[in-house]
């Protein structure tokens, strides 16, 4: 959501800032700026549409050849999409671009008008902008004037700023919104998100909360909001530059569903790199927790689902799994024996963290599982396990969700043995499965009938899913993911709820997706699926057993592999994030970018 990049250096700033921006594209975007610092001032350059439209206005109209300067991409919040809300922006001495919500800017910005501020923007940023500038007017110094401002904005915010006066620096401040600061050859660069520099240095340090920062071509200096020098040791990307490249594949999307054997691979052995022995060391306490919540987000909630109804089912302790943005407000009962699990691929999840700061308050034990090393989640939790998945671009989340899934299922897996709920046989079964986990996928993956069965799909304007059990919860990612990139309206609905209400919405061909995983409910499924078949339904089924299936109940068919209860739902899901991909793709739409969404969702 939103991007930020700033360089200073001994190159042509707007050639990097560029470079920075279209490399922050995967996080969903409807317009773009930049601002560098010319001889005489700043020089803005703001554009609604893809970066590539920025682009062609500079060349069009060349800006100053300055060493310094700050970028973004917006994606809208206060106002709509066009140039004049387009970042940066500029009041008095100061420049700046922002992520986040300024909670309180209507407060500010009617303060301010009494001071003589004009403001011509709908956002919230443009507010900032002027606080800072009139904060600035007091103080007669950068530092001295963004730790006044910290203190008066409200909300989120990340800043990459530039001063009129001080030709030779960019300034940063964050609260909440993630900003990175990258060190370079007499270069440095500020970004939200380190692939935006990530083709040109590795080394970079993480501002927190409550830090502010100065950053020179050859020097960067890091202070609290007293003002005081706060070292912080550079660490180094282990991410590949390669990561945020193609590599042949049309789509980011297709190409991060081809990492998902090895990623699931490095998952598992990320945790239990010899024997089902290391999963103690990976989730360590966990034989007193018999309540256990489990927070997230989109996909992440759904992978919390899955783990729910694994807990239930095969370990027998309550488990609940919430709606972050649901969760922060409601009141769930904690007791001592209570812990509480937070899922987020960026770890920056806006309303994940403020849940896990309100659980905190509580004094109830919080475990993380993030994507991203560093990120907010995984500083504030207890414990924090890290998802194997790499680099992920496509806005629709595909690999991480997989590696989300593996360790939930591990978790699953490591309870079940602390509550003696395994047998010898559900060990060596377990094992076996688990080695052989990413050939299963890879050849989900290589189907080749994918364009048969979407060819059923992409031409129609609603589609149905429907599964009990673990299945119904399926159904509502492969659902999810089928609307993310697709556009087709598409609704997930438990098989046996089809009689209250919804078959009504069943008409001639509608498609209707039907996964029958769950043995034990295997003949109400087919039941159902039988319903909608009998209402003309165009049936797509998605079954790991033949036996006994007449041909007459489905007109497209999927076998998928029979796996150990706790390791089937990775296994499952990929077809359908093929088969969306491939709707997605006869439709044309635009894939890892799908409209009105963002990668990381850093503000409520």
């Amino acid at each position: 959501m939103c991007g930020i990049i700033a360089y200073t250096g001994k190159r042509q700033a707007v050639d990097m800032l560029l470079a920075g921006l279209f490399h922050l594209e995967y996080r969903g975007y409807d317009s773009s700026g930049i601002a560098v610092l010319g001889k005489n001032k700043i020089e803005l350059r703001k554009k609604k549409g893809k970066v590539e439209e920025l682009k062609k206005s500079i060349l069009c109209h060349p800006l100053s050849k300055s060493t310094i300067g700050i970028g973004h991409t917006r994606w809208a919040t206060h106002g709509v999409p066009n140039e004049i809300n387009c970042h940066p922006h500029q009041i008095g001495n100061i420049t700046l671009v922002h992520n986040g919500i300024i909670e309180n800017y209507k407060t500010l910005k009617n303060s301010l008008e009494k001071q003589g501020y004009v403001f011509v923007s709908d956002t919230d940023s443009e507010v900032a902008a002027a606080c800072l500038n009139a904060c600035y007017k007091e103080e007669r110094h950068a530092l001295k004037a963004m730790a006044k401002a910290y203190q008066l904005l409200e909300g989120s915010f990340a800043f990459a700023i530039l001063f009129e006066d001080h030709k030779e620096a960019i300034y940063a401040m964050r609260k909440h919104s993630p900003l990175v600061i990258g060190y370079g050859e007499d270069e440095n660069f500020v970004a939200s998100d380190i692939s935006a520099f990530l083709q040109f240095s590795k080394k970079f340090i993480t501002l927190q909360h409550e830090e502010l920062a100065e950053i020179k071509k050859d020097n960067v200096h890091v202070y609290n909001l007293e003002l005081k020098e706060v070292y912080k040791e550079p660490e180094i990307s282990l991410l590949d530059a390669n990561s945020v490249q193609k590599n042949n594949f049309d789509h980011f999307m297709l190409k991060e569903i081809h990492e998902e054997p090895q990623v699931v691979k490095d998952t598992i052995h990320s945790i239990m790199p010899n024997d089902v022995s290391d999963l103690s060391n990976a989730f360590p306490n966990l034989e007193k927790f018999n309540n256990i919540h489990i927070v997230g987000c989109g996909s992440a909630m759904y992978a919390g689902m899955v783990a729910k109804y694994m807990i239930e089912q095969y370990v027998r302790i309550r488990c609940e799994c919430y709606c972050a943005s649901e969760y922060r407000y409601q009141t769930p009962i904690y007791d001592e024996n209570t812990l509480a699990v937070f899922i987020s691929q960026s770890g920056e999840t806006a309303d994940t963290l403020a849940a896990l700061r309100k659980v905190k308050e509580y004094g109830v034990k919080t475990y993380a599982i993030v994507n991203v090393i560093g990120s907010a989640l995984s500083k504030e939790a207890d414990h924090v396990i890290y998802t194997q998945a790499g680099k992920e671009v496509s806005v629709a989340t595909t690999k991480a969700y997989c590696s989300q899934l593996c360790i939930l299922s591990l978790m699953t897996i490591h309870l079940a043995l602390l509550h003696n709920k395994l047998s010898s046989e559900d060990l060596k079964e377990i094992k076996e499965e688990l080695s052989l986990l990413p050939d299963y996928i890879e050849k989900m993956i290589d189907y080749p009938y994918y364009e048969t069965l979407a060819q059923q799909i992409s031409t129609h304007d609603n589609v149905f899913f429907i599964g009990r059990g673990i299945d119904y919860i399926l159904s509502l990612e492969g659902s999810l993911k089928l609307k993310e990139i697709s556009y087709i309206h598409s609704e997930a609905y438990p098989a046996g709820e089809l009689k209250h209400g919804t078959i009504s919405l069943i008409e001639d061909k509608t498609p209707v997706i039907a996964l029958v995983n769950e043995e034990r409910l295997y003949e109400k499924t087919m039941s159902n699926i039988k319903e909608v078949k009998a209402r003309g339904a165009n049936v797509l089924l998605f079954v790991k057993d033949m036996r006994n299936i007449s041909e007459d109940v489905y007109d497209e068919c999927f076998l998928l592999p029979s796996l150990s209860k706790f390791l089937q739902g990775i296994v499952s899901i990929v077809p359908l994030q093929m088969l969306a991909y491939t709707c997605a793709k006869q439709r044309g739409c635009e894939i890892d970018q799908p409209r009105n969404l963002a990668k990381s969702v850093t503000v409520e």
